[in-house]
């Protein structure tokens, strides 16, 4: 057995089952591990100030299997698991000997709010 299956096999006991949409195409679901970056000193990510207050965007390191190629779908590509969803930031292949064993990327937590409901004198 190869190393990327050897990988995918593990992603399947340890990920989540998550899908890949880019445009109006959804990707079969598979198994990927998302891991929050919040603890990553050398992350720098750094909160935005909104009229609301500072709002930190929460960042996850994504692992997903090698026959799922995220470096092919476009800017506009989403990693949907359960009821959120996550921009692609950065994405990179893991390989050994030119064969792709997974890939890797950097995604954020979309958060969609509904401000309607807040009681905030003008």
């Amino acid at each position: 057995m190869n190393d990327a299956k050897i990988i995918q096999t593990q992603l399947k006991r340890i990920g989540n089952k998550v899908y890949l949409k880019d445009g109006d195409w959804v990707s079969t679901p598979f198994h990927a591990v998302l891991n929050h970056l919040w603890r990553k000193k050398s992350s720098a990510f750094e909160g935005t100030q909104t009229e609301l207050g500072k709002h930190y965007s929460e960042y996850y390191l994504y692992i997903g299997p090698f026959d799922h190629n995220i470096k092919s779908l476009s800017d506009d590509a989403l990693l949907t698991f359960g009821d959120d969803s996550y921009e692609f930031k950065n994405r990179d292949s893991v390989k050994i000997d030119d064969e792709i064993i997974y890939y890797t990327a950097v995604v954020r937590k979309i958060t969609e709010g509904n401000y309607d409901d807040l009681d905030i004198a003008a």
